[in-house]
């Protein structure tokens, strides 16, 4: 049986960046990575899934946490990179405007501009109707305008990205589930449930929601419901709306935290639709602690039909008098750790180490959150300016390490 150097398990945006991170970097290493791929039937599916099923995830530098600025910034930059190397195309440079009208936001998102520097204007509300007069707001609202790199990611496409390029490097790609890992002598055994088992020295679990569910001492990671609404728009109206930036705004919508919302993109359906999204009302925390199974029955559902309802009025505020074909609403998850930030972090030093938890921020920076995950597992050592204690792992049982 082939022993190798490091399993990856969790082959979805964070694992399949370490993955590429481990090939091109350790080519004398054997390096591996395990996870499923998308199920064709979700209805049907009694596997695990996973949120990356999506054509679309907003991409930008702006920021209210400087350390999340830094991971985007550090990511899109090897965007070109991993396009190069694949051949696969992912990142779409349509801009993303950010609004709010929270005074405590705005300096925070001023402070990261003045930090990193995107290419960005600053528009006051009139700006704003200015510069996309088919876009409503709030009179109060400050907004910025990124350009540059920001725009949206394909995920599907991105992961694909990522494991072409780790396997053109010598990485092996097992599309499994993983269903246990247990220490033997100074290796891991790698239980599939497809019945597979197979041998590593080093783990690094990057199995976002359902990394609880292979431990046993268990993270601190809450795992959160999450709905998103597909609003089908009729081809003359996404030809109106192709220069329309990625948008996330507080909105002026009482039901709703945060708003995001992408520009008319194209689905495997063959059909164009707006994605919109928000948090901060009807999000339940899932327990995937012990078991997957509550995930299973959520990942069945179509999300929840009273944050579907609240998408379509925000949704129709926002872009006044656009013409819908249909909606439908779909689930997600958002995984949260304790503090806000990715884990990564080694839980047993020279043996298992995690990079999970994207906390709803993880797609667009998921390259830099893999590299530094992988760089620790193969070093054991920090490959980052930014302080590694932010990122140490949290359980359940105890604080900061």
């Amino acid at each position: 049986m082939t022993i190798y150097d490091i399993a990856v398990i969790g082959k979805g945006l964070i694992g399949s960046a370490a993955a590429r991170h481990l090939a091109s970097n350790f080519p004398e290493l054997r390096i591996c990575v395990v996870g499923p791929d998308e199920p064709e039937n979700r209805r049907t599916h009694k596997g695990v899934f996973s949120s990356h099923y999506d054509q679309g995830r907003i991409t930008r530098v702006l920021d209210p946490s400087p350390l999340w600025g830094h991971l985007a910034r550090e990511s899109i930059a090897q965007y070109p990179v991993i396009e190069a190397v694949s051949g696969i195309q992912f990142h779409h440079r349509v801009g993303c405007l950010r609004a709010t009208d929270i005074p405590e936001r705005i300096q925070q998102v001023d402070d990261c501009a003045d930090r990193f520097q995107p290419p960005h204007r600053r528009l006051d509300a009139a700006g704003c109707r200015e510069a996309y007069p088919y876009l409503s707001f709030s009179d109060a609202f400050i907004a910025w305008d990124e350009g540059g790199e920001a725009g949206f990611i394909n995920p599907r496409s991105l992961i694909a990205a990522q494991l072409k390029s780790a396997e053109d490097n010598g990485a092996t790609v097992f599309r499994d589930i993983v269903s246990g890992i247990q220490r033997v002598g100074d290796c891991h055994e790698i239980h599939s449930r497809e019945g597979k088992t197979r041998r590593a020295r080093k783990i690094l679990l990057t199995a976002g929601g359902y990394s609880n569910t292979l431990l046993e001492k268990k993270l601190r990671l809450r795992t959160k419901s999450h709905t998103i609404l597909l609003a089908e728009v009729p081809p003359a109206v996404a030809n109106r709306l192709k220069t329309m930036p990625s948008i996330i705004s507080s909105f002026d919508n009482p039901q709703v935290d945060s708003l995001y919302m992408l520009p008319p993109v194209t689905y495997p359906d063959g059909k164009t639709y707006i994605k919109l999204g928000g948090s901060g009302w009807n999000e339940d925390f899932l327990d995937a602690t012990k078991t997957d199974l509550e995930l299973l029955d959520w990942f069945h559902s179509d999300g929840g039909q009273d944050t579907a309802d609240a998408l379509k009025i925000a949704l129709h505020k926002m872009i006044p008098g656009l013409r819908t074909v249909s909606c439908h609403s779909a689930p997600c998850l958002v995984t949260n750790s304790a503090h806000g930030n990715p884990y990564v972090d080694a839980l047993q030093e020279g043996s298992v180490y995690v990079a999970t938890a994207g906390n709803g921020m993880g797609a667009k920076s998921s390259d830099e959150i893999g590299r530094i995950g992988a760089m620790l597992c193969a070093t054991d050592d920090w490959h980052s300016e930014l302080d590694r204690n932010e990122f140490r792992a949290v359980y359940h049982d105890a604080g900061l390490k």
